[in-house]
């Protein structure tokens, strides 16, 4: 089950510790370094052609400024400086867990952003071996993955928007829907496929992030999304918590909310501090949640008076153009945790 829903995944590099965090290997290090950011060109001078001799012997070793000052290229000479920075500091932590939340704690700002979603891809991998619920495979990837968000007949379909921007290029046929078009056709429409209970691992399966994924309260999706976010907070911080779906927020003594992406802050910020959302801002908001911690001492104190914990609001939106992206370190720089020693 491990590789049979997210074949394209590097959890294959890493090595597991015995409390379920992932290692770096020199083989990880090996199918960053192929990326095509970084590959080596006809023009590559010999100051980079050393530099990728020596990291393919060696994908740890210690790079010097001047290995990579001696470029001659200047774009390849700033992604040269961006990605070791981010390996030394991925490096620098004892697993890829650590890694990333101290990404998040001490900002992104020198590194390579495009390595983080396969850190988080890395990390949901892990999460997710032992499980067999497609549906929880497909919601993980809303975590790394931007989505482009459709509400149709009372549900909201959470389509890949990558793979949504080629099929509205191509038809859904690649290059050879781009022939087609260059040349003045329209190939046929291939229309996506929407999961459920009784399709969900053979359509999964087969089609893998083409397939879309309906987030409304009361289905599997949107519980499915849950679940992994569960998962995600206790793998990280070791506390238990219950997430449900809610239509709305009815609580006159809110006391905490989280957005899981910059839109849905906005939105929670605007209703906490007592304003009112226009209709069309309303219709931005894709799911709501409440979240509760098993143990109530895992909460802050002033969150947990007078013998009764209170609830944590989130909220998942989409922006004016559909867009959903989701940002999963919202979830636990953003949590309510009791202070520790």
């Amino acid at each position: 089950m491990t590789y049979r829903w997210w074949p394209q995944s590097s959890y294959a590099l890493v090595r597991r510790t015995a409390a379920g965090r992932l290692l770096v290997t020199d083989e990880l290090l090996r199918a960053w370094l192929a990326r095509p950011e970084l590959a080596l060109v006809d023009d590559s001078c010999p100051a980079e052609r050393a530099l990728v001799a020596a990291l393919d012997h060696s994908p740890a070793r210690v790079v010097e400024h001047g290995e990579i000052a001696a470029i001659r290229d200047p774009d390849a000479r700033d992604n040269w400086f961006a990605f070791v920075a981010f390996r030394n500091r991925v490096l620098a932590q004892p697993d890829i867990e650590s890694a990333w939340l101290e990404l998040f704690l001490d900002g992104l700002s020198g590194i390579a952003p495009v390595f983080v979603p396969q850190l988080t891809e890395l990390i949901l991998h892990g999460l997710l071996h032992d499980c067999d619920d497609p549906l929880m495979w497909r919601a993980a990837e809303l975590f790394f993955r931007s989505q482009r968000a459709t509400p149709q007949g009372g549900r909201v379909l959470m389509a890949d928007a990558e793979l949504l921007g080629d099929y509205a290029e191509t038809g859904g046929f690649g290059n050879i829907g781009r022939l087609i078009l260059q040349a003045g056709g329209a190939p046929r429409r291939a229309d996506l496929d929407v999961l459920d209970p009784a399709n969900a691992a053979e359509l999964y399966e087969r089609v893998g992030r083409r397939a879309v994924l309906p987030l409304n309260v009361g289905q599997p999706g949107l519980d499915a999304l849950c679940r992994v976010m569960e998962r995600f907070i206790a793998h990280f911080y070791g506390c238990a918590v219950r997430i449900a779906p809610q239509k709305d927020i009815q609580d006159e003594r809110w006391a905490w909310h989280i957005g899981l992406d910059r839109e849905a802050m906005d939105l929670l910020n605007t209703l906490y501090e007592g304003g009112e959302l226009a209709p069309d801002r309303t219709a931005r908001i894709v799911a709501l949640f409440r979240l509760d911690f098993v143990d109530p001492l895992d909460l802050r104190a002033e969150l947990r008076r007078d013998g009764e914990a209170r609830p944590v609001w989130m909220a998942l939106a989409m922006d004016d153009a559909g867009l959903v992206q989701m940002k999963p370190q919202n979830l636990l720089l953003n949590l309510p945790l009791a202070a520790t020693n």
